[in-house]
C-alpha cells in the first residue's frame, strides 16, 4: 500500500465517510475506492492535492493525518456523529473548502506581522446558549452587544466598521465564483474571518449587512471549544428570520449539516434582523404610520438600510401581524428606494483571490517573502498567466514564468517520460482548431512523431496517457 493510499483510507475512515460519500467528495468512481480499501489497487499520487484541496489541508496535512482539528474534515466528523445529511454538507463543501483554504493562507502571509487583533467579545452565558423558541433570545443579544460597542444611534451606519474595530477579516466572493446555495460563511480560527457571497451583485449592499450580521452571530456564539477550528457555511433564505423552525413561514428547507445547525441558522437570522432593527428604534420609525403601509416598508428599508424581506418581518413580529398578512405585504407592487452609495457596499476590487488574498501576496511577494511562483500558486493561476494588476506589483513582478508554448512541451515531456521513450523529446508547439500540435524528435533532431493536446492544459494534465 502506498502513502497516497495510507492517507486516503486515513481521512475516509477518520471522518465516517461510506465509499460513496468519498467518493462524491474526491470525483472519483466508487469502485477504486472499494479496491483501495480491499488492498486491490493503490490511489494514484495526484488524487493526494486533489482531496487536499476539498478538504482545504496541505498535502503534507494530509499525509501526516493531521485531520482532527481541521475545519472541513471535523465539519465531515460532525455530520456524520451528529445527525447530519452528508448530501447537504457534500452540496456545500466545495464553496466552504475554497473559503477556509483562502482564510489558512491570509493568516500564514500575515504572520509576523505587527500589532495583534482584538478579542471577540463574550455574550453573557444564557444569550450565548439561547433558547428553543423563536427568537431565541437573538433580540437580547442584539442589544447587548449594541451597548458593548457603544452604538446609540437607531440605525447602524456600517456593518464593514463593526468587523474592523472586531479585527475581523472579511472575505468577498463574487457572483461567478460560488453556487448560489451559499449566502456565507465564518471561520474562528486560525482567525475571525467572514465570507459574504454578493449573490445579487456588489450594489445591493442591504444583502451584505444582513449577511455580515448572521455571520457576526455565528462567530460570537458558535464556536464552542470542541469545535473551535471547524468552519460554518450559511445557505441562502428567503424566509422569515424570527420564524419557528420547520414552519411555512421560514422559508426553503432546512439544512441539516449536523443536528442542531438548522436551530443556528434561525438564531443568527433572527440576531441580524433585531441587530440592525431593533423593536424600540422600529416604533420610533413607524410612530404614527400605518405598519401594513407601503410607506411604513420603504421608511424601515430607509432607516435602518435593510432589505423588503426583513424591514416586513421585523413589521410583522412588533406589531403582531400575521404570516398571510406579511406574504401579501411581501407581494404587492413596489420600488426599491436604497442609494447607490453606502459604506456597506464591497470594495471595488473583491473576489476569493482577488480581495485581502490579493493584498497580502502582493505584499510578501513584494518584500521577497514569497517568490513569484508562490504568488501564483496562492492565487491559483498557471505559471502562464500574468499576476492581477495590483499597485504594489510591476509588471515585472507580474509577468508569467514561462509562456503557454513551455507548459504544453512540460506536458508532453512528462507523457514521453511515463511511456519510456528514450531520446523523444518535445520540438516545435503550433496551434491548430482543435488545440496544440506538439513535433516529437529523437536526439538527432530528426521527427519521430507527434502529438495533439487540447486548448484545456489543466485536463492535459490530468491524462497520464501518452
Amino acid at each position: 500500500m502506498n502513502s497516497a493510499t495510507r492517507a486516503l483510507r486515513a481521512a475516509k475512515e477518520m471522518m465516517g465517510l461510506s465509499a460513496e460519500a468519498f467518493a462524491s467528495l474526491v470525483d472519483v468512481n466508487v469502485a477504486d475506492i472499494q479496491a483501495w480499501d480491499t488492498g486491490t489497487q493503490d490511489a494514484p499520487s495526484s488524487l493526494l492535492v486533489r482531496c487536499a484541496r476539498a478538504l482545504a489541508l496541505t498535502v503534507d496535512e494530509l499525509l501526516d493525518g493531521e485531520l482532527a482539528k481541521a475545519a472541513m474534515p471535523g465539519l465531515f466528523l460532525r455530520a456524520t456523529a451528529h445527525e447530519g445529511k452528508l448530501d447537504d454538507v457534500l452540496k456545500l463543501s466545495d464553496d466552504l473548502a475554497l473559503f477556509v483554504e483562502t482564510a489558512r493562507t491570509i493568516e500564514r502571509l500575515q504572520r509576523g506581522s505587527s500589532g495583534g487583533r482584538p478579542a471577540l467579545p463574550e455574550p453573557p452565558a444564557e444569550l450565548w446558549c439561547g433558547v428553543a423558541e423563536a427568537p431565541y433570545k437573538a433580540d437580547e443579544l442584539g442589544t447587548w452587544l449594541r451597548d458593548r460597542l457603544g452604538i446609540t444611534s437607531l440605525h447602524i451606519p456600517s456593518m464593514r466598521d463593526i468587523f474592523e474595530r472586531l479585527g475581523i477579516t472579511i472575505v468577498w466572493a463574487r457572483q461567478e465564483e460560488m453556487s448560489p446555495l451559499v449566502d456565507g460563511a465564518s471561520l474562528l480560527s486560525p482567525r475571525p474571518t467572514a465570507l459574504v457571497h454578493l449573490i445579487e451583485g456588489p450594489s445591493c449592499w442591504w444583502r451584505t449587512r444582513m449577511t455580515l450580521a448572521h455571520e457576526l452571530c455565528h462567530l460570537l456564539c458558535d464556536f464552542t471549544d470542541e469545535h473551535r477550528n471547524l468552519a460554518l457555511v450559511s445557505p441562502t433564505s428567503t424566509g422569515d428570520a424570527e420564524a419557528p423552525l420547520g414552519t411555512r413561514a421560514a422559508g426553503g428547507r432546512p439544512w441539516e449539516l449536523f443536528k442542531s445547525f438548522p436551530w443556528l441558522e434561525q438564531r443568527a437570522s433572527a440576531f441580524a434582523s433585531h441587530f440592525l432593527v431593533p423593536d424600540d428604534a422600529l416604533r420610533v420609525v413607524l410612530s404614527g404610520q400605518d405598519p401594513v403601509s407601503e410607506i411604513a416598508v420603504t421608511a424601515v428599508c430607509s432607516a435602518f438600510g435593510v432589505g423588503r424581506i426583513t424591514a416586513v418581518s421585523r413589521i410583522k413580529h412588533v406589531f403582531g401581524l400575521g404570516e398571510d398578512l406579511r406574504r401579501q405585504m411581501l407581494r404587492r407592487p413596489h420600488v426599491e428606494r436604497h442609494p447607490a452609495e453606502h459604506p456597506d457596499l464591497p470594495p471595488t476590487r473583491c473576489g476569493v483571490r482577488e480581495g485581502v488574498l490579493l493584498d497580502e501576496v502582493a505584499g510578501a511577494l513584494s518584500e521577497g517573502r514569497i517568490d513569484r511562483v508562490e504568488a501564483h500558486r496562492l492565487l491559483d493561476l498557471a505559471l502562464t498567466e500574468w499576476l492581477p494588476e495590483h499597485p504594489w506589483l510591476s509588471d515585472e513582478k507580474r509577468k508569467p514564468l514561462r509562456s503557454v508554448e513551455e507548459d504544453v512541451r512540460a506536458i508532453v515531456g512528462v507523457r514521453l517520460a511515463r511511456a519510456l521513450r528514450v531520446g523523444h523529446h518535445p520540438a516545435n508547439v503550433t496551434r491548430s482548431d482543435a488545440g496544440w500540435r506538439v513535433s516529437i524528435v529523437d536526439r538527432s533532431g530528426e521527427p519521430v512523431g507527434e502529438q495533439q493536446l487540447s486548448f484545456n492544459l489543466e485536463a492535459e494534465r490530468a491524462n497520464p496517457s501518452a
